[in-house]
């Protein structure tokens, strides 16, 4: 279920996979002694930004859409749809955006753009969920009383979710009687333990030089305000496309040319698997209950 953020920002894969996939590009970060270019040259080749995130530790746990949690999303909505109709209303469940589910590089983007093509989603037509609001009969029936929800907080963001409702009743019925709760304070856990191992990186070696060598690349392009990738992105037109700007091309060519998100991608890497290390239950938990998830949703399709 979709995180209802009060605040800023707010998958069920074997953390194992991840990890494999890390190894190697662990191990080459921590001997990275590649001089900086004396000047851009041509991209170089390697694997892809989505790619990159994919390989991240945390990206099984939060960011990775997989079979089984379509089909939790399937049980969920077949079970919001009898309890509403039990209420005497049709319930229409949105649809599922099968291309996203089908991305195995989804999750947000660290370092700023990583692509001078426009995302997917600006390139067709929005999809909008089915089901509108009816009125408050409608909205009380599917998300319950206002005045009832419980809430989680890490130390950047609250979430709230309703504590009635066949919203709710659908989630109890997946998790058991405390699991939505628990649910939303372990997401909350991790998802700050994402955003730790990202603060952490302003102070790691390794990732402080790949940002140098990003940094002497863009002077030599021209471009000296911007201290990181970043900052740049802050700083780019949001109604221009990207390639129609001098600064986003020159940030993409200093990219290839460095080998600049290989580099922090690998670094990042190290610092969340540090965390995730340091932290085992919050992730054995999560696992957990994505099981117990994934078995209430293989009953209710039966």
């Amino acid at each position: 279920m979709p995180l209802l953020k009060v605040g800023t920002r707010a998958g069920l894969t074997a953390l194992a996979l991840a990890l494999l996939a890390v190894t190697g590009t662990v191990l080459w970060a921590l001997h990275d002694n590649t001089p900086p270019p004396a000047r851009q040259s041509a991209p170089q080749s390697g694997p892809g930004a989505a790619v990159l995130r994919s390989r991240l530790p945390f990206h099984p746990l939060l960011h990775a859409p997989t079979a089984t949690s379509r089909r939790v999303h399937e049980a969920r909505q077949r079970l919001i749809t009898r309890c509403m109709t039990k209420h005497g209303f049709r319930y229409q469940a949105p649809p599922v955006d099968t291309k996203a589910s089908a991305d195995a590089g989804s999750g947000p983007a660290q370092f700023g753009i990583d692509s001078l093509a426009p995302p997917d989603s600006a390139a067709r037509p929005g999809t909008q969920p089915a089901e509108r609001p009816r009125g408050q009969a409608f909205d009380r029936a599917l998300y319950g009383d206002k005045q009832r929800k419980f809430s989680a907080r890490n130390k950047e963001i609250s979430v709230s979710r309703p504590a009635t409702g066949c919203v709710a009743d659908a989630e109890r019925r997946l998790l058991g009687t405390g699991g939505p709760r628990r649910d939303l304070t372990l997401r909350l856990r991790l998802d700050q333990g994402e955003r730790d191992a990202l603060s952490a990186l302003g102070e790691d070696s390794a990732f402080r030089r790949a940002t140098a060598r990003w940094r002497s690349c863009m002077r030599q392009a021209g471009f000296t305000t911007a201290k990181d990738p970043q900052q740049l992105a802050a700083a780019l037109h949001p109604d221009t496309p990207l390639p129609q700007q001098p600064a986003a091309r020159a940030d993409m060519t200093c990219k290839h040319a460095t080998g600049y998100l290989k580099r922090a991608y690998a670094r990042l890497a190290v610092l969340q698997q540090h965390w995730l290390d340091a932290n085992p239950q919050p992730a054995a938990e999560w696992r957990s209950l994505r099981r117990q998830e994934s078995e209430a949703a293989t009953n209710v399709l039966k």
